[in-house]
């Protein structure tokens, strides 16, 4: 190949496990590059490839609601016993309103909006609300109304559980009070939010929501930065041109929803030229049972690299 290519692989990403971005911080000049591809993005619709100049942040943490020593029967203790699960719903129904407003004091104090022209350049894209609807399989959209689904997909921050547990669950019915309760929910964050902030924010806002006879404790189970990648260096017009020899059209700059954590790591240890891209199409069900990907994408996007690796060598010279 025309270039000196290092290749990272790792398998806890999807846990925000820290290894990685570790060992990136610890061996920072043996991995020095001028140049860095991530490729874990997707297209915006069939035959759109895209660039990502942005991804949102995450703060992932689980709430523990505590009451009796042990489980308790309801009709003995129904009316003065603290339930953990009851209060756990009043906190989660409390942390977001109906019309997608988080109530974290200070949540959006530091949000940063997107640029004018990003604006307009997202407005070409094919995302209308009828197709995201079609995408997810509903009927309506969520979340804040003045915001179009495309900002509130790459440029909104966003909370949402992800899971409940507590009490009796099984087949039949068994009257209990639960002893205690769990329930784990993300905030995804944009520049300039902090996740460091922000829970602490939460930690605080969780005193004051408490129900008596409850204990209530967070867990914080990780956290990434917001990134903004750039889009002004000469790898941008590289993978413009490789994007049109292998697929016929030049890619959009888009942002994305999603988190990949280490990419800060990448940023603040090796000061590359960030190349974020990917294959996938919207309907390949990331994170589903079904999870798949195109085998044309598949040999196209092999095709893109092989010209990105020609390009990228022209454009360093």
């Amino acid at each position: 190949p025309p270039l000196n290519l290092r290749f990272l692989f790792e398998g806890e990403e999807e846990i925000t496990g820290p290894s990685l971005g570790r060992f990136v911080r610890a061996h920072r000049r043996r991995l020095r590059t001028d140049y860095l591809f991530i490729g874990d993005g997707d297209f915006v619709a069939p035959g759109r490839p895209c660039l990502v100049t942005g991804m949102r942040g995450l703060l992932y943490t689980e709430i523990e609601a505590t009451g009796a020593a042990a489980d308790l029967h309801s009709g003995l203790f129904g009316g003065v016993a603290p339930n953990p699960l009851n209060t756990l719903a009043w906190v989660i129904a409390t942390l977001k309103r109906p019309d997608g407003r988080v109530t974290i004091p200070g949540f959006y104090d530091r949000v940063r909006k997107p640029s004018p022209a990003e604006l307009r350049s997202w407005r070409r894209l094919p995302l209308t609300a009828p197709l995201v609807k079609r995408e997810m399989g509903v009927y309506a959209l969520e979340g804040e109304a003045r915001y179009s689904p495309i900002e509130r997909r790459w440029a909104r921050p966003t909370l949402d559980v992800h899971g409940i547990a507590g009490g009796f669950v099984a087949e039949g019915s068994k009257t209990v009070i639960p002893a205690r309760a769990r329930a784990k929910l993300s905030m995804r964050l944009v520049p300039d939010q902090d996740p460091d902030r922000v829970l602490r924010s939460l930690r605080a806002y969780l005193r004051h929501l408490g129900t008596p006879g409850v204990k209530l404790t967070l867990k914080a189970l990780g956290s990434a930065r917001p990134v903004l990648c750039g889009s002004d260096h000469p790898g941008v017009g590289a993978a413009r041109r490789a994007f049109q020899a292998a697929f016929g059209a030049e890619p959009a700059m888009v942002r994305s929803g999603g988190s990949i954590p280490v990419v800060t790591d990448f940023q603040e240890a090796l000061k590359p030229r960030l190349l974020v891209s990917g294959f996938g199409l919207p309907g390949d069900g990331l994170h589903s049972p079904n999870e798949r990907m195109s085998l044309d994408q598949y040999h196209r996007g092999t095709e893109m690299m092989l010209h990105l690796m020609q390009e990228l060598a022209g454009a360093h010279r």
